[in-house]
């Protein structure tokens, strides 16, 4: 997302979902868009990092995690993300992070995942019990 570029077009900060998505555990990242009409500075996603930040009260950490979402979510080269992130980087949640290179806590990943499955579990047990009531 880029919250500049939303601000200014049709979305307020405080109404812009990006810190409600990242609270829930999505996995979203931050963007430029329109540089030369939206940034005031050499370095727009800086600008949308430092925006972010204030607004939406982010810590280094989560600045860390969404940095690590957006080189992940990227078109990047195999050896440039494995440069970024770790060798290990396509590995799933935690086994993928090496602190070293993401700042991202082991444990901040392991909560994610252990979140995703939660909410893989929901989604099969409303769906089980929608097959169970056709069943009848």
């Amino acid at each position: 997302m880029s919250p500049l570029s939303n601000n200014k077009l049709f979305l307020d900060y405080h109404r812009n979902p990006f810190k409600k998505y990242f609270a829930q555990g999505l996995n979203v990242s931050l963007s430029t868009d329109d540089p030369l009409q939206l940034h005031v500075t050499k370095e727009p996603l800086m600008e949308e990092y430092s925006v972010a930040s204030q607004v939406w009260k982010l810590s280094s950490v989560d600045q860390c995690e969404i940095a690590r979402n957006s080189v992940l979510q990227s078109g990047l080269e195999y050896r440039f993300k494995r440069h970024f992130l770790g060798r290990h980087f396509k590995l799933p949640g935690a086994l993928g992070n090496d602190i070293r290179q993401t700042n991202v806590p082991t444990i901040r990943l392991q909560f994610r995942a252990e979140q995703l499955l939660g909410e893989f579990a929901a989604i099969r047990d409303a769906v089980e019990a929608v097959t169970k009531g056709h069943a009848k």
